[in-house]
């Protein structure tokens, strides 16, 4: 049995399961958003107890998609934020500790949430990541912005825009609006690579924007990723738990591709929809024991 945990409305979950039907693979997709409204659930933890939550009864030797979002801060009211809270830690524990697929599993060691610890922890698994700086010194940030083009991006794994940034900028700049990160911002072509389990789905794109997912005349196009490249990125997919992830590239002028980043929850249905359902069929035959 495959499941789909998540929040049913949401774009990658709708896209998946719609995928997935019109492929003919039967999924069951469980809302979260109807547990916590109807606030029936059941979650064992310790052996291999099957879980209930509302009308389905999950199976801990299934397969599990899983988009797992706490919408506490969002809930209307103390009694439903505690629901969501109470949920989502269960569930997370329970999907942590079942014998069956999860796609990817809550405790994965992804340190995405902290772009300087990321940065850090790319670069010492031997990819080249751009240099950068995170700090609130003025002087020291200032310095790295005068030194060449600059591009500022979100201290955390918030969603955010990057931009690139003028040194002008700081001149105005306090301690107290920090930390700020800075990356140096690497001029030439973006890559998306998706990762599932040991097959690469990737895309270039040629944007005139320091972030292309701001350019509305981006163009993709299908890419092939150089092969060590393509191994290193399987091969640390896999080191850090991960059986689907997001990769992100820039590839300068000399045909270096700088690594930016690596996402443990991608929302891929943006570029499943350009690749012609190549990443889902993929992921479908991962999470049916089809892949070699």
């Amino acid at each position: 049995m495959i499941y789909t945990v998540g929040l049913a409305s949401e774009s990658t979950i709708a896209h998946f399961t719609d995928a997935a039907d019109a492929a003919g693979v039967h999924v069951e997709t469980v809302d979260l958003s109807e547990a916590v409204q109807h606030d029936d659930w059941w979650l064992a933890i310790g052996g291999p107890r099957p879980a209930r939550l509302g009308e389905h009864t999950l199976d801990p030797e299934g397969s599990y998609y899983c988009r797992i979002s706490d919408l506490s801060s969002l809930a209307e009211d103390r009694e439903q934020a505690l629901r969501w809270r109470w949920l989502t830690t269960a569930l997370t524990a329970w999907l942590d500790q079942i014998p069956g697929l999860v796609v990817n599993r809550p405790s994965i060691r992804s340190d995405n949430g902290s772009k300087p610890l990321h940065e850090r922890s790319l670069a010492r698994a031997g990819f080249r990541v751009p240099p950068a700086v995170t700090g609130s010194s003025p002087q020291r940030l200032r310095a790295f912005a005068e030194a060449g083009p600059t591009i500022v991006k979100a201290v955390s794994g918030v969603r955010a825009d990057s931009r690139l940034l003028r040194p002008g900028e700081l001149a105005d700049f306090d301690p107290w609006q920090g930390p700020v990160h800075l990356q140096r911002y690497v001029r030439g072509l973006d890559v998306r690579a998706h990762v599932v389990g040991d097959r690469v789905h990737s895309e270039v794109i040629c944007s005139g924007a320091a972030d292309y997912r701001t350019d509305p005349d981006a163009v993709f196009t299908p890419y092939e990723l150089p092969g060590p490249l393509a191994e290193q990125v399987v091969r640390h997919t896999a080191e850090l738990g991960m059986t689907l992830a997001g990769w992100d590239f820039k590839v300068a002028d000399d045909g270096t591709h700088w690594c930016l980043e690596v996402n443990p929850m991608p929302a891929y249905d943006w570029y499943d929809r350009r690749l012609g359902g190549d990443i889902t069929a993929s992921l479908l035959a991962l999470l049916q024991g089809r892949h070699p």
